[in-house]
């Protein structure tokens, strides 16, 4: 199964600059490139590669070094004892992401539903960020509610469009509110939906598109472009994807 940049992107929890930076030092290419439109491919085997560049970087290391390691130039624990030398304050976090690293994480079994992402009244914001930086649009969104006197209800989530078209991936990040709030609320509700409550945490969402991807496929489910992803304060996920 392959995906564009821009479904790999949320599967990966990085951003599409990230991918085109990895892509273009040579760390991680798409297994394909279609020359009439220009899209860039990947699939399921790359998930593990992107995993481990991006712990990588965590631990500082430069994506030249990331390189060479990934080349199999050098070995990944000399340049990981030689930033520990350099950075001692950087041990603790090493140490924790060595731990983690040899857990044996017990795979979710659980099973997408059909149910409607229920008709909701939000304030939005449009600014295609990195994934990474998903909280400073919330915050912008939290600020608004503080400042016009609104209330917020619910959790906050993301709405992506255009997953199946590089060149119209957008990224809406929104937070649901108890009153009208002007021209610009947008009302949002979706009546039928392939849902799956995860409750792996928020770096692990990939799972969760990956666990409805592949039943949708199993039970000839066609899906559309449209994506939810609904953050919730227990840190579990809902995500929603659209049924065509």
């Amino acid at each position: 199964m392959t995906y564009t940049r821009g479904q790999f992107a949320v599967m990966g929890n990085v951003g599409r600059k990230a991918l085109r930076l990895y892509h273009e030092e040579g760390l991680l290419a798409p297994v394909s490139i279609n020359e009439e439109n220009g899209y860039h491919y990947y699939d399921d085997t790359q998930l593990e590669t992107l995993e481990r560049i991006k712990r990588l970087r965590k631990i500082g290391l430069s994506l030249f070094e990331i390189k060479q390691i990934l080349d199999g130039k050098v070995q990944e624990e000399e340049i990981v004892d030689s930033k520990i030398r350099e950075k001692d304050e950087l041990l603790k976090e090493l140490k924790a992401l060595a731990g983690e690293t040899g857990k044996q994480e017990t795979a979710y079994d659980g099973k997408p539903d059909t149910q409607p992402f229920e008709r909701t009244k939000c304030i939005c914001i449009e600014e295609n960020v990195e994934l990474e930086n998903l909280g400073m649009s919330v915050g912008k969104l939290y600020e608004r509610v503080a400042r016009e006197g609104m209330n917020a209800e619910g959790s906050h989530f993301v709405r992506y469009e255009g997953l199946l078209d590089d060149g119209k991936f957008r990224m809406i990040t929104c937070l649901p509110v108890s009153q009208y709030a002007g021209e610009d609320t947008m009302e949002i509700w979706e009546p039928h939906c392939l849902h799956l409550n995860y409750p792996g945490g928020f770096s692990k969402v990939s799972e969760a598109h990956r666990i409805i991807r592949k039943y949708a496929e199993e039970q000839g489910i066609k899906l559309t472009d449209r994506v939810y992803e609904v953050y919730n304060k227990n840190m579990t996920i809902d995500v929603y994807y659209t049924i065509s």
